[in-house]
């Protein structure tokens, strides 16, 4: 049944909906973890060596590890994503659709950059999305990304020699 899958026209959709939902996710969670660390030093937990040191490596998870975590899933995203492009045989007449898919989702992603600077804005998390350098700057041009890795994508989808794998047993 997968044999005859011949690409996948949401991969961009859903690259740009994951990605959305990973950076309110892990604002949500740098904004959280000060806030535990914070509970725990008041709480006396720091009274040891150990557990200061413990409350310091959560709180540096907080600030420097999400955004970190962050750019590692997103460049891991965007090499799947010219992974699956490259493995995926597609017919040159899909381009014309394809085409027209990229243009709905940087249009959708114009609302999801701005649904995310919504949130970021608020009064609780603006001062956690500051400290959280790159998945601001990512989600702030979301728009050009997606264009990017999509064009690239295409290009990579409808650009490959077709003898690679050819299902007919080598006759045309």
């Amino acid at each position: 049944m997968l044999r005859f899958k011949y690409g996948d026209l949401p991969d961009m959709l859903i690259f740009l909906i994951t990605i959305f939902v990973f950076a309110i996710g892990l604002v949500i969670m740098a904004f959280v973890i000060p806030q535990i660390s914070e509970g725990m030093e008041t709480a006396g937990m720091n009274a040891s060596v150990e557990g200061q040191s413990a409350i310091d490596e959560l709180t540096e998870l907080g600030v420097n590890g999400m955004q970190k975590g962050f750019l590692f899933l997103f460049t891991g995203f965007v090499i799947g994503l010219m992974i699956s492009s490259f493995l995926v045989r597609t017919h040159p007449i899909f381009l014309f659709l394809y085409m027209i898919f990229l243009g709905i989702t940087v249009f959708l992603g114009t609302y999801v950059g701005n649904a995310f600077e919504q949130v970021v804005s608020s009064d609780a998390l603006a001062a956690t999305a500051a400290s959280q350098g790159y998945i601001t700057i990512i989600m702030q041009n979301i728009v050009t990304i997606t264009l990017v890795v999509g064009a690239l994508s295409m290009i990579i989808i409808f650009a490959k020699f077709s003898g690679f794998g050819n299902q007919n047993g080598g006759t045309m």
